[in-house]
């Protein structure tokens, strides 16, 4: 039940969504003021949500910096890596493969491990449907371990863990698989995207299982001061907007539900 309010309600307290209520609001209210006011809070909702410039800086704010692969000089005995959005949800062949635009989720532990910083990859998560809401199509768990075998990762070093819906049971399902397994070792690194990587790692902790964060996909760019950046709207700072409000809100959340 936790995991559909939150969709829905993450959904519904997103920039989007209230722009549209807004607009409605103003479309059918006969009180002048008010129109006058709806509509100006939402040219100025749209210019904040909507500006490059702002945007980014809300990510350089909230993502957990870059770690250099250089910098891990000991060796990990398991990479775990957190699913969402690394493989489209196309149907396809056995066969067929297609990342999406979280890959950076597993490319980098894919590195560490060629560089013999990595013995295991264990790979978190579960189907995410929920009926007449949303369609999981692909199994991400099972096509990133596909793709990441046929990459060079030897079979036996790939661990599935395929029941996990959200951060809290990655941490709690990935946590009964390595106590289940000790020979796995203890020293583990976590790989998530950088805006998700403070939350992931709380619920880690408080599920018992402590990891060194390694940032991956990135939001955040270098900054730019063009008219462009500061001053035009546009629709693709919209959605990173979302992005980052629906994880510091939930974030907020799973806080107040000692879940992190």
């Amino acid at each position: 039940m936790f995991y559909l309010l939150s969709k829905v309600l993450f959904y519904v307290l997103m920039p989007l969504p209230i722009t549209i209520a807004m607009v409605v609001w103003a479309l059918l209210t006969k009180n002048p003021v008010l129109k006058q006011r709806l509509l100006k809070s939402t040219l100025v909702i749209i210019f904040l949500f909507g500006n490059d410039f702002l945007v980014n800086e809300g990510f350089l704010l909230w993502e957990v910096p870059a770690t250099t692969p250089e910098s891990i000089v000991e060796k990990y005995d398991v990479g775990i890596i957190l699913t969402g959005g690394m493989i489209s949800n196309k149907e396809g062949t056995e066969a067929q493969i297609f990342t999406d635009k979280t890959a950076d989720r597993f490319i980098q532990p894919l590195r560490l491990y060629k560089q013999g910083k990595l013995k295991k990859i264990l790979i978190s998560g579960g189907n995410t449907s929920i009926k007449l809401f949303r369609s999981d199509a692909s199994d991400e768990t099972l096509k990133t371990a596909q793709l990441l075998e046929e990459l060079g990762v030897k079979k036996e070093d790939i661990i599935l863990e395929r029941k996990a819906r959200n951060t809290r049971e990655n941490a709690i399902y990935t946590a009964e698989v390595l106590r289940k397994n000790p020979t796995f070792g203890n020293k583990y690194l976590l790989f998530t995207s950088a805006f998700h990587l403070k939350r992931a790692l709380g619920c880690f902790e408080k599920a018992g299982i402590h990891c060194q964060g390694f940032s991956t996909a990135f939001h955040s760019r270098a900054r730019t001061f063009t008219i462009n950046s500061l001053l035009v709207p546009n629709e693709a700072s919209y959605y990173d907007a979302y992005l980052l409000i629906h994880e510091v809100l939930g974030y907020m959340v799973y806080k107040v539900l000692g879940y992190c």
